[in-house]
């Protein structure tokens, strides 16, 4: 009966042995994401439109930066306004440019909002702006353009002044 051959290993090769094992385990762990320095935001909307708000950030040269890193945790109105779900926001991200818009799903007539956004992966976590909301433009409303009194051929033409003569050609 043969007997079985027992395998010798010594220290550096058990070392190595331990380490091609682990490399496979320690590979599949997500890496710790860089911190991002979030700037002031710039709401892009008014009053009576969806609540548009950019939000530029610094990170790593030529790191990538998701929009799933960024949730809109909560957003409080001043007593007396309705503020915007903030579960329907919209996250979008531009490809080339560290920035993020943040965009609501409801319409809001508040001057201001305290909107609360936090990044994954943020050691300080959830970052808190109060941003006011521009009104809205005036605009003359379309009944009121089309009650207008309008000149006629005749008084347009007067105010224009006289007909200008093309030049003699020779």
């Amino acid at each position: 009966m043969p007997h079985p051959t027992r395998l010798v290993l010594g220290p550096l090769l058990g070392a190595t042995l331990l380490a091609a094992l682990a490399a496979p385990a320690a590979a599949s762990a997500p890496a710790a994401m860089p911190a991002l320095d979030l700037g002031a935001p710039s709401v892009q909307s008014q009053r009576g439109q969806r609540l548009k708000v950019a939000v530029p950030f610094g990170s790593a040269p030529g790191e990538p930066v998701s929009a799933t890193r960024f949730e809109v945790v909560s957003v409080q109105a001043p007593a007396g306004f309705t503020a915007p779900d903030a579960a329907g926001f919209t996250i979008s991200k531009p490809a080339s440019r560290n920035l993020v818009f943040l965009q609501s799903r409801e319409s809001i007539e508040a001057p201001e909002l305290i909107l609360t956004v936090r990044v994954a992966n943020q050691p300080e976590g959830a970052q808190t702006w109060t941003i006011g909301v521009p009104p809205a433009k005036a605009s003359m409303p379309m009944a009121l353009a089309d009650s207008a009194p309008r000149a006629s051929g005749a008084e347009r033409a007067a105010r224009r002044g006289p007909a200008r003569k093309a030049p003699a050609t020779r």
